[in-house]
């Protein structure tokens, strides 16, 4: 890599950790997120994870060194990298966004419906989140099929494609870290269902923020880093 990569990864770090610090008091919403997908999207699968991995790492310096913490941001934010650096180089295909929000809509369906294997205290709220997971890929889902019928060209359709992976993978940083935290801190079965229903609710939240962001800010970043020259 040459010094100008080198230097745009470094800016592009320092921005997400300032991003992350500044909304650190506001439960579920952040922007690391959008900045981060439309910086893969934009310098491919190389600068996304060597940006992705430095921030994993240098945010400990503000937040601390807790290991399932870091081993959850290594994990994700390098595979959030090559995806939506992969997918910056195509146009991403519209059974991808169908198949994805097609899966979490009828998953959390079923499982809203036939219940999960957690205590009688927990079915009840986690019933709702599940009801409010199947509603917002629903809305996903029909938001980009119109988008599709009715032709809105590539900038629509880009928009709503990307806005519908970065939703899905929201709700899998979450659930990844409902398997990593457990088994890394040692949790019982118990407070494993415990971490799980309470991380619901910031999960409904992120995923709300992160539809909002990317819909929004998605195409001015983008317009923004490919003005920069690498």
């Amino acid at each position: 890599m040459n010094a100008k990569k080198v230097a745009v990864c470094a800016v592009s770090v320092a921005l997400l950790i300032a991003l992350q610090f500044t909304l650190s008091y506001v439960p579920g919403v952040e922007l690391v997120t959008v900045f981060l997908l439309c910086f893969c999207y934009t310098f491919g699968v190389s600068m996304g994870l060597i940006t992705a991995t430095s921030f994993s790492l240098l945010r400990c310096i503000l937040f601390g060194f807790n290991v399932n913490i870091i081993v959850l941001y290594l994990i994700y934010y390098n595979l959030f990298a090559v995806l939506f650096g992969v997918l910056g180089k195509k146009t991403i295909p519209a059974w991808i966004s169908f198949t994805l929000l097609t899966v979490v809509a009828a998953a959390s369906a079923y499982f809203a419906i036939t219940g999960l294997p957690i205590s009688i205290l927990y079915q009840k709220q986690v019933t709702i989140m599940l009801w409010a997971v199947f509603s917002i890929s629903v809305v996903l889902l029909i938001t980009y099929t119109v988008l599709l019928i009715k032709n809105k060209g590539k900038g629509g359709k880009e928009i709503a494609s990307v806005t519908a992976v970065a939703a899905v993978c929201t709700i899998c940083f979450t659930l990844l870290d409902d398997v990593i935290t457990p088994l890394i801190l040692g949790y019982t079965l118990s407070a494993a269902m415990g971490y799980f229903v309470k991380s619901l609710d910031v999960m409904i939240t992120q995923t709300l923020c992160t539809i909002i962001s990317v819909a929004l800010l998605f195409k001015p970043i983008v317009t923004v880093f490919k003005k920069v020259t690498v």
